[in-house]
């Protein structure tokens, strides 16, 4: 048994080279990206931990937000971006400059059309929830900040507010947004999940 549980959602502010799938690319920062994370985040420090997947870029956000608050940080394989495949290292917009492409059929029904990668987006639901579940275990009671791809707050706020995986991809994470869940575990094990806030910036 628990209290209260708070996980604040952060996704990274803008990197260079600019708007692409480069949540997995280990782009760095834009000067304006690590403005947009030091407004997104002066207003709920601080945390007990911070967290992050592996991946450099959500990595060196981690590191740096948790030696600025002088707390932990952690690492969860689990929660590294999606498998997009090719579509990683091109540009977002020309990809869905065409209204046939791959990636609109993707982004209108994400069950039927898989991306090139290696893992379906039941699949990296399913990796993302179950990972979630392993940090409220070992975190239990604690305020913590997590750094992730937007695909991986979309699964975790589109389960705060019980979306059928088909309409993930239409929730809004932008550049240094912060979503804020709180979780309570309830007498029969179970957990109780709330989306408390979102906002963003860019």
């Amino acid at each position: 048994m628990f209290d209260e549980t708070i996980i604040d959602l952060l996704r990274y502010g803008k990197p260079a080279p600019g708007h692409r799938f480069a949540d997995s690319l280990n782009d760095p920062l834009r000067a304006i990206g690590w403005s947009h994370l030091r407004g997104a985040t002066r207003i709920v420090a601080p945390w007990q931990q911070v967290i992050s997947p592996p991946d450099e870029s959500c990595r060196e956000v981690a590191q740096r937000l948790a030696r600025q608050y002088r707390v932990s940080s952690h690492t969860y394989p689990g929660f590294s971006e999606m498998d997009f495949g090719p579509w990683q290292s091109q540009d977002l917009d020309e990809l869905m400059a065409n209204p046939d492409s791959d990636l609109q059929r993707f982004w209108a029904n994400p069950l039927e059309s898989d991306p090139p990668g290696d893992e379906s987006l039941l699949d990296f639901q399913g990796r993302v929830l179950a990972t979630w579940n392993q940090l409220l275990d070992e975190c239990g009671g604690q305020h913590v900040l997590m750094v992730c791809p937007a695909s991986v707050q979309r699964v975790l706020v589109g389960n705060a507010l019980g979306k059928p995986p088909q309409e993930l991809f239409q929730l809004t994470t932008p550049y240094a947004g912060l979503s804020r869940i709180s979780v309570v575990k309830e007498g029969g094990g179970d957990y109780r999940t709330a989306l408390l806030f979102q906002s963003g910036v860019c």
